[in-house]
């Protein structure tokens, strides 16, 4: 019998459930690849299987275990947690402990733990990220004990929408802007259990660590995950993490989509997200006049080497206005390492940065807490009430051009103004 026509993702997830095809719909028992784990969750997983007589792993080879919400710890809570991460971690034999070495979804790609076509299971929301390598990236919740107590989960076979990109960004306009320009055209009611596939001739301008933030930011337009097909510059990005020899597999060109949009990257302009959702999204030039007192530039969805240069190119000259903090945070401490022998970080520190070690930290809520009626604008994942101190204070979501530009200023900015070859309002 001939096979259907397949999306990459029913190809991925008809390899990981031993079958010849899958089709939207389907009810299928898949086998990840890897299962990321972060330390706030790892322990209350560890303590149900056991609660419930499991007391091995059944796959302790696809487990990789990080401790990156509290780096460094900062409460008796988390010094405890971390503590028992360790602990466990050596118990139940994982095969992965990172120790403070970054954040999960950029760690795990960047240490070549993720090649295209893998299917991953994180407990983590963010966990789509990992798409940007071209791999199945699914965020769980305590769902992720069922994987470790028998190796699989089950998994309804998602529909695809694709978009395809042509052209390229604009000085200052950046990745993010495109994920949130995204967002202002599906909704969540649409894109709901769906997943987003990015390719087209405009991929091939984004880094991986640029189509990471594609796909890490789709989750927060309702999307059950997001992938980017794997490209020459995927395979480029995997020979300098040591491997080769990698299958590029891309959906077939006759594949049923669920829907199909083309975006021109030229044609795009810098955006944020407003109060008190990711996808409440507006053109910066249409904003109002918005002050702020705090800027952040980190996170699974930036902190890359690229973004914190950017950020260095735009302040260079220029220092942080009187009335703004501006934090930094590398995504991994080995982008930590390289922003310091190149001298970004310094660039950052001359004009007023603070730098902290790699960590989820204030995206995770944990660290730089508001104060009521304080506003930050910021790189992170989320901008929900509450999400980083009292819920009386604002979270604008941009990029990290955008923060470096708005922390210059001391109200949200267009970062073009401050980019070689980029717009004046």
């Amino acid at each position: 019998m001939t096979k259907r026509p397949a999306t990459l993702v029913e190809k991925i997830l008809a390899r990981a459930s031993n079958a010849d095809s899958v089709a939207p719909g389907d009810v299928v028992w898949a086998w990840p690849d890897i299962v990321t784990v972060p330390e706030v969750s790892f322990p209350a997983y560890v303590k149900r299987l056991r609660d419930n007589g499991i007391p091995k792993l059944a796959r302790p080879e696809t487990m990789v275990v990080v401790i990156d919400h509290e780096v460094p710890v900062h409460s008796k809570e988390g010094a405890e947690r971390n503590r028992l991460t360790r602990q466990l971690a050596q118990e139940t034999d994982v095969a992965h402990l990172f120790d403070g070495e970054g954040i999960t979804h950029p760690l795990v790609v960047e240490r070549g733990l993720i090649t295209p076509g893998m299917f991953v299971a994180g407990a983590d929301t963010h966990t789509s990220s990992i798409g940007g390598a071209g791999a199945f990236a699914v965020p769980f919740g305590f769902e992720v004990t069922m994987i470790m107590a028998i190796g699989k989960i089950w998994v309804q076979v998602p529909e695809t929408i694709r978009i395809d990109l042509t052209g390229h960004l604009a000085a200052g306009v950046t990745a993010r802007d495109l994920v949130l320009s995204v967002m202002q055209q599906i909704d969540a009611d649409f894109a709901n259990y769906r997943v987003i596939e990015f390719g087209g001739p405009g991929l091939s301008s984004l880094s991986v660590q640029e189509r990471m933030t594609l796909c890490g930011l789709c989750i927060d337009m309702g999307a059950k995950t997001a992938i980017a097909e794997a490209d020459a510059v995927t395979e480029r990005f995997l020979k300098d993490c040591g491997i080769e020899g990698v299958s590029m597999e891309r959906s077939d060109p006759d594949c049923v989509y669920a829907a199909r949009l083309t975006i021109d990257l030229a044609e795009l302009s810098p955006r944020v997200s407003m109060p008190p959702l990711p996808s409440n999204v507006s053109t910066v030039i249409d904003l109002p006049d918005t002050p702020v007192q705090h800027a952040y530039i980190g996170s699974c969805a930036s902190g890359t080497l690229a973004e914190l240069t950017a950020a260095a190119d735009i302040l260079d000259g220029h220092t942080v206005h009187p009335s703004v903090q501006l934090l930094v945070i590398p995504a991994t401490r080995r982008i930590h390492q390289q922003a310091l022998e190149q001298g970004v970080l310094t660039r950052l520190m001359r004009a007023g940065a603070v730098i902290s070690p790699s960590t989820c930290g204030p995206c995770f809520g944990g660290l730089a807490q508001l104060a009521d009626g304080e506003t930050r604008i910021s790189t992170s994942t989320r901008n929900d009430s509450g999400r980083m101190g009292s819920r009386k204070a604002n979270i604008y979501l941009g990029s990290a051009s955008t923060v470096a530009a708005s922390a210059i200023v001391g109200r949200i900015t267009d970062p073009r103004n401050y980019v070689k070859g980029g717009y004046v309002k």
